[in-house]
């Protein structure tokens, strides 16, 4: 009588066919997923519409922005150095702070290094097992390493106060925060603009911008306390992790408000 190779009294055989099969599961997952968020990644990497904004020839009127997707950079200019002192002081009063004058201070002050290049890869040593299981949880532990040298390395933000059409009827004047980003995922830097247009309110660390819009690339990201507040977060704390951050962020919690305005950003402090 023939021996049945298909016999498994204990289930291992069995066993191992399971754990392959959601070791390819896993593997698929992370493909799929990597496979989607680079494709969002180059996608979204489309500049949106940059607006010029041009006078009416009759009339000497500026046009305004249109109400689509667009992208409005606030210009550089002023001298800021004697708002700064008054700020970094916090006298009580109040300052005003024009968008021209908080572009040439982020120019100055937020300098962040260009990434370094990364140093080629190690050649992959033999697999020590040929098995399919073995395979398997190669690929979705390199997939996995992959995800994990996602990164977001910004530039100097850029701000922009004017009126914009998307804003809530109660919002007049909207203050607009924009971050040139490189994104590396797989090996390939993806340049794109960060937006977020909002107002600020009152909170426990001083005063809480609030986005009503925002924009990764050309992909408008819903608000709410969802994915919208994790991008906005993500990228604000690269910043108050540099150097000058801290003393900024001090004279920040003392101020009782921060209203936008036709003139620029009026900081009231307590």
């Amino acid at each position: 009588m023939g021996s049945n190779t298909n016999f498994d009294p204990t289930g291992e055989k069995k066993a191992r066919k399971k754990a392959t099969f959601a070791g390819a599961v896993i593997a698929g997952i992370f493909s799929i997923s990597l496979g989607v968020l680079l494709g969002f990644c180059v996608l979204a990497a489309a500049a949106p519409m940059e607006y010029q904004p041009k006078a009416d020839t009759k009339t000497g009127k500026i046009a305004p922005p249109p109400a689509g997707l667009f992208y409005w950079a606030g210009a550089p200019g002023g001298d800021y150095d004697a708002k700064e002192t008054q700020y970094l002081a916090g006298q009580p009063g109040s300052l005003t702070v024009a968008d021209s004058e908080l572009n040439s201070w982020s120019m100055s002050v937020f300098k962040f290094d260009a990434p370094k290049p990364k140093a080629p890869a190690a050649p992959a040593a033999p697999p020590a097992s040929t098995s399919e299981a073995a395979k398997v949880k190669e690929q979705a532990q390199e997939a996995e390493a992959d995800l994990k040298n996602f990164g977001m390395e910004p530039g100097s933000p850029n701000f922009h106060i004017f009126h914009d059409p998307l804003a809530p009827a109660d919002v007049p004047f909207s203050f607009q925060v924009a971050v040139p980003l490189t994104v590396t995922l797989l090996g390939v830097d993806i340049p794109m603009v960060y937006q977020a247009r909002g107002v600020f309110e009152p909170g426990p660390q001083g005063p809480q911008f609030k986005p009503y819009y925002s924009c990764f690339g050309s992909a408008r990201i819903p608000t709410g306390p969802g994915l919208a507040k994790l991008l906005f977060d993500t990228i604000a704390s690269k910043f108050a992790a540099s150097d000058p951050a801290k003393k900024y962020a001090d004279a920040w919690v003392k101020l009782s408000s921060a209203t936008v305005q036709d003139g620029g950003l009026v900081l009231t402090n307590k």
